[in-house]
């Protein structure tokens, strides 16, 4: 009696066994086919998302903008919300968004908006580098410049373009100022925010009531993506503000970008310097 009790437990193990095996297979698919067929994370994992740190009263926040209009872009609504705190702004304007020999419009419409956004105008540095040429630049004095517009202020939070975004100005730019705060002496919150990039944001048009979400090929274990989710008002605001760039909302093939940008978050990969 005892032997077949035993043959019947050991064959419920094996069904079980065998469920488990069969439901792991089914998932990996289910994953594997999402990721083939949408090329960025799920809008309901916003909610597994940590929020960023916004600054307290009176610590400092440093932005590396490339291009007039990155700033409200890719972090508008963090600047709007950090000054709301008592926090001190200041961008850094690396390039004069001379590409199309529109440099002094593109500098009164950064002028505005960044006046909308609250940020005093003796806070804002032009740096005067050709656009789109960043790379032809000496690396050395480029280098030099950052660190000291970086060394003077001592930002407690410093925003700056992330190294896998595809515009050459952006990308080297994140070279620098990561180079810049390894060898930073003082502790510093870094968040880096993309702006060009196949799949980002997804889809590229005005869609309000979605969230901006990571491309999958970019979510790593080393720096995980925060949030910042907006609200009504501050994301009224941003919109508002983006419409100081009239220059580039004329440009059709620009026009959908940088509407794409007004969303219900906006989104950084977050480090800490020095680890």
């Amino acid at each position: 009696m005892i032997k077949p009790f035993k043959k019947i437990k050991n064959n419920r193990k094996t069904q079980i066994l065998i469920v488990i095996i069969i439901l792991f297979v089914c998932v990996c698919a289910g994953i594997f086919w999402y990721i083939r067929t949408n090329p960025v994370m799920p809008q309901l994992t916003i909610y597994f998302l940590n929020d960023v740190k916004l600054p307290e009263k009176d610590q400092k926040v440093l932005i590396f903008s490339p291009h007039p209009d990155d700033e409200t872009l890719a972090c508008g609504g963090y600047i709007i919300e950090s000054i709301k705190r008592g926090a001190e702004v200041k961008i850094v304007l690396v390039t004069d968004g001379n590409r199309r020999s529109l440099k002094d419009l593109r500098y009164l419409e950064f002028e505005a908006a960044t006046n909308i956004l609250g940020v005093l105008v003796n806070n804002l540095i032009f740096l005067n580098y050709p656009d789109g040429n960043l790379i032809q630049e000496d690396q050395v004095e480029l280098e030099k410049n950052f660190r000291s517009r970086i060394d003077s202020f001592n930002p407690d939070i410093v925003l700056y373009p992330h190294p896998n975004d595809t515009h050459k100005d952006h990308a080297i730019t994140s070279k620098i100022v990561e180079k810049i705060l390894e060898q930073s002496p003082n502790k510093k919150i870094a968040y880096k925010y993309l702006v060009h990039h196949p799949l980002y944001p997804y889809p590229k048009k005005y869609t309000p009531d979605l969230y901006t979400m990571p491309p999958i090929s970019l979510i790593t274990f080393d720096g995980g993506w925060e949030r910042l989710m907006l609200s009504e008002e501050t994301k009224n605001l941003k919109q508002k503000v983006l419409k100081s760039y009239q220059s580039q909302l004329k440009n059709p093939l620009l026009k959908n970008l940088l509407e794409s940008f007004i969303r219900e978050n906006e989104l950084f990969a977050v480090e800490s310097y020095p680890d």
